[in-house]
């Protein structure tokens, strides 16, 4: 309620550490639309969700939300819409439903982001679906748009990508979107790094619409070099953010104590208390059917409290591996230099023997994590999520996928990005890297046999 003398303002402002001010107006129907949405319990809810997922024990600025992020990617989309809209005034039809499915791309995201989605083989983007399209505060907001009153349809359309034109949803979601754009430049800044950083502008100003193919081309060398440096740029925040060791390491601990867990769960006849867990989270780690209203109610809070209700546990492994997530005691990760699996699980087995023999378990303390990542791909029909191609238009007026003309970008395409990694608990350090070495010499030696 307003005091007197107080004015009523149609205008919100948030202040980003990236875009600065991101200001948003409720005359204008799309921006009303975005600060409705912002304010829904569900949007709310990516507030305590962590946009780097476990980061922080590695990068310790690393301490940004999913909220931060995706409010980002919507004014990212709404500067790109701008600037199309110049040559293409016919594309301010679907602003509000860009904005819209820029800023939820995300929302259905769980704990610690990617990370449990990897761990209990979950989809993000189907929830997000679920959350738009089901009876939540943020499907009631799009259904109120009295603009567009099928809006909520059309988004989950854009975000499985059979919306028409293609270009909406590949402003959103593609190898040239607003939400890469978004999130390198968010993350190098988090992480304290300079890998991820790219001329977002440049690369803006760059992009056109074609209408006939339904795409968006970039246009000219200064685009082409700009969207290079961009490429190089993500394939820098992999390299060296993304999956660092630490993170790797990390990663393989929260796995290895969320499969605890489960085991926990499901233990047959013990005398033991039963494990900690809510109805939601028991449902959530068991893989068993969640309603969206019971989805939502999982964050970082929520899992973090029961990993330290875990630290109490009497069976010791729980309870050991929650004390190292919750005080950063991570273990430990080195590389494995070599392909060949049988030296693999020569390396793993003797890091098992090690880790049996300091008194812990090896399937709870050991792992292999493995890492691989194209920076860029052209077009493959045939993989099971076939890429979408960035196209250049030369001075020349031609027009070619990008890495048909750029000889660094053809690198990127052609380039291994594969790697494997050893994890392993901090006490057998002092003689894992002698063990690697010893098993490698003997891998050449029979390899010479």
């Amino acid at each position: 309620m307003l005091r007197p003398g107080m004015l009523r303002t149609s205008k919100r402002s948030y202040l980003d550490p990236i875009h600065q001010d991101i200001v948003l107006d409720r005359n204008d129907p799309a921006e009303r639309l975005i600060i409705d949405l912002i304010d829904t319990d569900e949007f709310q809810r990516l507030r305590r969700i962590q946009q780097l997922g476990i980061s922080h024990f590695t990068f310790q600025g690393a301490e940004g939300s999913r909220f931060t992020h995706s409010v980002g990617v919507m004014h990212v989309a709404s500067m790109l819409v701008d600037n199309l809209a110049e040559k293409h005034p016919g594309l301010l039809v679907h602003r509000p439903l860009i904005l819209a499915s820029a800023l939820l791309h995300d929302i259905g995201h769980g704990p610690f982001s990617h990370v449990t989605e990897k761990i209990l083989c979950y989809d993000h983007e189907d929830w997000s679906c679920r959350i738009i399209s089901g009876d939540t505060k943020v499907r009631a907001v799009l259904d109120s748009f009295e603009e567009d009153p099928d809006l909520a349809e059309k988004i989950v359309a854009v975000l499985k990508k059979t919306f028409h034109p293609k270009y909406v949803s590949h402003m959103v979601s593609s190898q040239l979107d607003c939400d890469r754009f978004d999130y390198l430049l968010r993350d190098s800044y988090m992480t304290g790094t300079k890998y991820g950083l790219f001329a977002l502008q440049r690369i803006l100003r760059s992009m056109e619409l074609d209408e006939e193919n339904e795409r968006i081309i970039v246009a000219g060398e200064k685009g082409q070099i700009a969207v290079e440096d961009y490429l190089f740029a993500r394939y820098s925040m992999y390299a060296q953010v993304y999956y660092h060791r630490k993170n790797l390491a990390a990663r393989l601990l929260l796995t290895k104590l969320l499969n605890r867990a489960r085991h926990r769960m499901n233990e047959k006849g013990s005398k033991r208390p039963p494990v900690f867990t809510d109805e939601v989270t028991g449902k959530w780690l068991s893989g068993a059917d969640l309603e969206v209203s019971d989805y939502l109610q999982l964050d970082d809070v929520h899992l973090n409290y029961h990993i330290k209700r875990w630290m109490a546990d009497p069976d010791p492994i729980l309870s050991d591996l929650a004390h190292r997530f919750i005080n950063r005691r991570l273990f430990k990760a080195i590389r494995i230099n070599s392909r060949e699996k049988r030296i693999q699980r020569d390396i793993e087995g003797e890091a098992r023997r090690l880790t049996k023999a300091a008194g812990l378990d090896p399937d709870y303390y050991v792992g292999i994590e493995s890492t691989g990542f194209r920076p860029y791909d052209y077009y493959r029909p045939d993989d099971a999520s076939p890429q979408t191609n960035i196209i250049v238009q030369t001075e020349d007026g031609e027009v070619r996928e990008l890495s048909r003309i750029s000889l660094a970008v053809e690198a990127l395409v052609k380039g291994d990005y594969e790697s494997n990694w050893l994890v392993y608990p901090d006490e057998i350090s002092d003689q894992i890297s002698a063990i690697i070495e010893e098993v490698k010499e003997e891998g050449k030696r029979c390899s010479t046999h």
